[in-house]
Formats: structure tokens, C-alpha cells, sequence
């Protein structure tokens, strides 16, 4: 711990707080601790048991991200808001890039899409930033899935859609390994992630950072985005990467409960599969998405924003207590 990344720490986020106030934005608090945690089949809750006066119990978990109480907002009739504040997930690294809590910050926007979340991300990037000229003053680079795979895999993906035997293939002619019970997105990622991830976020020489925001991935991998109107097989969702480390996460929002239904319990199956609790389905939440509109909305790590600005390697410099000394 230093006490100097602490103090940086709290003005960076000074500064993000500023920012979204300025545009217009305004803040929400919304519950960390709920009874219907997400559907996310990798991603877990941090389980708890809340009791009434009565003695009742109820199932509970903190969240994993504001995402279901922020739309529900969006829903009632809210229309710029922002959410900055602890969130918790379990299961996680207790080192590098991770903790079992850390701090999020997540907006959404009315009338907007994949564009508009893209522009706030970098406009908030660099009026956090100032004058440092690490970002360079060229626009951050904007690269569909599609494209990243033929430029640093040579791979076509679209003749691959949902094409598990011909997936294996190329992934077994990439050097990779391929069990029987790998799905679709679990080949996918062997090549992404061993290919592809590692390049994004930097230049040609790994010598500068060349920030990319990375969109339109395969529909499969997007459970709370809607579909591209000009070709459904991908998703309209985006994620930003800058040096080695992934700051974002976002998508042009679903809004049809029937469609958003189909999918969570097609995540459910995949957890329970996976031998993970599942969660019962918000109906309230599905009952709010018709009031969105088109809505956009996008998670970014503000801690991993401080480590790249400090050039720290590992978030547990920026927490107050580590994590190894809380438990």
C-alpha cells in the first residue's frame, strides 16, 4: 500500500465525478446487496442471508455490478445517470487486475448506442488524464471483433458462426487444444484470447499504448445487448483495452422482456451446468426494460484506470487494505 496511489486514487476519482456532472449526468446509488445478484454464468456473487424482524429469511448476494437496478431506473423515466461504487465478485484472482471488491463506475444514456458510449469513454479518459500523452492525440482506435481476428490471427470469423467443428479446426491449427466438451465460445476464446487480447491495446512494437475499443461481437457472447439490425448474428456490445489491461465493458441494451426471458434462462442452464447457484429471475427487472428505449450502457474498472495512469501492476497497491489482510 502507498499512500501516495491513495491520494492519487481519490482524485481520479474526483475528476470522473466531475466529468459526468458536467455532461449533464446524474448520479445514482443504487443497492448493493440484493436478492437477484445477475444470471452471468461466470461471474459470482459474494452470497449473503438478510432476515426481517420476524425471523424471515431471504436469499441475497451483493452485486456484481449496478447494472439491474440501473435500468430499472432507466425504465421509471431517468435519462443520463451514472453509478460510482464498490462492487463485489467472487471466485476472483486475489492479485493483479482483481479483488473481491472494487470500485465501478457504470453509465447509461437514452437515445444512444455503441457510438455515444465509445465518445463518453474516451472524452472521460482524457480529461482524467490532462496532459499526460500516453493516449497520443489520434481518436482510440475502433476495431469490430471480425477485424481483430483477421488482423492478428488471420482468421475469418464470420464463415465460423456458430459453426462448432469448423471452429475446432482452425483452433487446433492455431496450436490449441480442443476437449469434448468445449462450446462454441470456449474454442472462440482459446484463439481471442492467446491471439488476440494480448495486441489490442498496444502498437505495432508494444513500445506505446494504442487504446482500442473493440464492438459488435458475436450475439452468443452479449446476453444483455441487442442484436445489429444489419446482421443479427453479432451483438451490439463493445469493450476498451489499453496496454494489457481491459478498462471497459458495453452494450446497446436490450429492451424486449421476452427476448432478455429467453436468454436468462438459457444462462441459467448454463450455471446450473456448470454446477453454480442460480438465481431466480428478476421479474421486476424484465417488467422495466420495455421503459428503456434505446438505451446504452457501459461498466468501466476505475481502478484499473489508476493503475494505468500510476503504472502500477497490481490493485491491491491501490486498496487501502489489501485484500490478504482482511481475511
Amino acid at each position: 500500500m502507498s499512500l501516495d496511489y491513495l491520494r492519487t486514487r481519490s482524485q481520479i476519482i474526483r475528476l470522473v465525478r466531475r466529468f459526468f456532472d458536467e455532461q449533464g449526468f446524474t448520479e445514482m446509488h443504487t443497492p448493493r446487496l440484493v436478492g437477484f445478484p445477475g444470471q452471468e454464468a461466470y461471474l459470482e456473487s459474494v452470497c449473503a442471508q438478510v432476515h426481517e424482524q420476524n425471523g424471515r429469511a431471504h436469499e441475497a448476494g451483493l452485486i456484481t455490478s449496478p447494472e439491474y437496478s440501473m435500468k430499472k431506473l432507466l425504465g421509471a423515466g431517468m435519462d443520463k445517470i451514472y453509478d460510482l461504487g464498490p462492487c463485489f465478485r467472487d471466485g476472483e484472482p486475489w492479485d493483479g487486475t482483481h479483488d473481491l471488491e472494487f470500485l465501478l463506475l457504470e453509465w447509461y444514456r437514452r437515445d444512444a448506442g455503441l457510438e455515444e458510449l465509445m465518445n463518453d469513454t474516451e472524452a472521460m479518459i482524457r480529461y482524467v488524464a490532462g496532459q499526460d500523452d500516453r493516449f497520443g492525440t489520434e481518436p482510440f482506435r475502433r476495431l469490430s471483433v471480425s477485424e481483430s481476428l483477421k488482423i492478428y490471427a488471420n482468421v475469418e470469423l464470420e464463415p465460423l458462426l456458430e459453426d462448432r467443428e469448423a471452429l475446432s479446426k482452425v483452433v487446433r491449427e492455431h496450436g490449441q487444444t480442443v476437449q469434448p466438451d468445449d462450446s462454441w465460445d470456449d474454442l472462440f476464446f482459446k484463439l481471442f484470447l492467446s491471439e488476440v487480447e494480448p495486441k489490442l491495446g498496444w502498437s505495432d512494437n508494444k513500445k506505446r499504448h494504442r487504446p482500442t475499443f473493440l464492438y459488435n461481437y458475436p450475439a452468443c457472447m452479449a446476453a444483455l445487448a441487442r442484436r445489429d439490425p444489419k446482421d443479427p448474428r453479432f451483438a451490439l456490445r463493445t469493450e476498451l483495452y489499453i496496454g494489457d489491461l481491459e478498462l471497459a465493458n458495453g452494450f446497446a441494451e436490450l429492451c424486449d422482456p421476452v427476448e432478455q426471458r429467453v436468454r436468462f434462462i438459457e444462462e441459467q442452464k448454463l450455471r446450473k451446468k456448470l454446477g453454480k447457484k442460480v438465481w431466480p429471475l428478476d421479474e421486476h427487472f424484465l417488467m422495466s426494460l420495455p421503459g428503456m428505449g434505446n438505451a446504452a450502457g457501459i461498466a468501466f474498472g476505475v481502478d484499473r484506470l489508476v493503475m494505468l495512469l500510476t503504472g502500477i501492476t497490481s490493485i491491491s497497491e491501490l486498496m487501502p487494505v489489501p485484500i490478504r489482510e482482511r481475511f
